[in-house]
């Protein structure tokens, strides 16, 4: 296998992709295939699940060589230590070879030549780990708007609490975050000023999320200038941050929290 990311701004987001694998899980399996690469993972705490979909062309070389589909299993918490290394000049190489399988090569290369190449081997591991199904359905409520601004509000909401709830009808969304310590905050969200909005007629919604999870997965906003939420009642919440490319992105479902009442 010989993939390669030539052009500056995709190899800038091939590496914000990767570099927050960690906060979700320990392992990860990465699958290539003759169409795209494909990543699906879920938290320890079976609350969330990562998928990344980068399509061939997406790559400036995208070779596997044989044809067949390749699917590696890697320590997040290494990869993380390798891009962290890359130098925002540096074209990314990656290589892989079938007679030496439990090896991955990760190669930083830049024409500045003030700026040292870096080469890495990076020890793979087999993950026996089943990649899910996960239906297309119909969502009761759909918000798109800044990925900066939305991630913003999360990290000020989880100074008040654990928990986020979601208030949303035609007229009006409203995020809360309380706790008996911090008390309580409240952001009005006007529907005129995000990107769009829409909800079934007469819906009434009142869902929410763990915002430690809310949080982490925000830090991928620097990934798209949009965020798009989809909303439905008693089931995950689908945040999806779509990329320079159609097909290419990251998607992220989100458990709702059980009402204890």
């Amino acid at each position: 296998m010989d993939i390669q990311i030539l052009n500056p701004s995709t190899a800038e987001c091939f590496t914000n992709l990767f570099q927050h694998i960690k906060l979700f899980t320990e392992y990860v399996n990465i699958t290539f295939s003759k169409e795209k690469l494909y990543l699906q993972t879920m938290d320890s705490s079976r609350v969330s699940i990562v998928e990344i979909f980068l399509p061939h062309n997406w790559f400036q070389n995208y070779d596997l060589k044989n044809g067949e589909n390749i699917t590696i299993g890697i320590n997040s918490t290494i990869l993380f230590k390798v891009l962290n290394t890359r130098d925002k000049q540096q074209n990314i190489y990656l290589k892989y070879d079938n007679d030496n399988s439990d090896k991955l090569y990760i190669d930083f290369v830049s024409e500045d030549k003030t700026v040292f190449d870096k080469h890495f081997e990076l020890p793979l591991i087999e993950l026996d780990v089943d990649v899910m199904e996960i239906p297309e359905m119909e969502s009761d409520a759909d918000i798109s708007l800044p990925s900066t601004y939305f991630a913003g509000i999360i990290n000020q909401l989880e100074i008040f609490g654990d928990t986020i709830e979601f208030s949303c009808n035609e007229d009006k969304i409203i995020l809360n975050s309380l706790s008996v310590e911090s008390g309580k905050m409240t952001v009005n969200i006007d529907i005129e000023d995000i990107t769009s909005y829409a909800i079934n007629e007469g819906e009434t919604m009142n869902i929410s999320f763990s915002l430690n999870r809310l949080h982490n997965i925000c830090m991928y906003n620097k990934l798209s200038k949009e965020v798009e939420i989809m909303l439905t009642n008693n089931f995950p919440m689908k945040i999806t941050y779509p990329l320079n490319m159609d097909e290419a992105k990251m998607v992220f479902y989100l458990a709702p929290k059980i009402s204890e009442d």
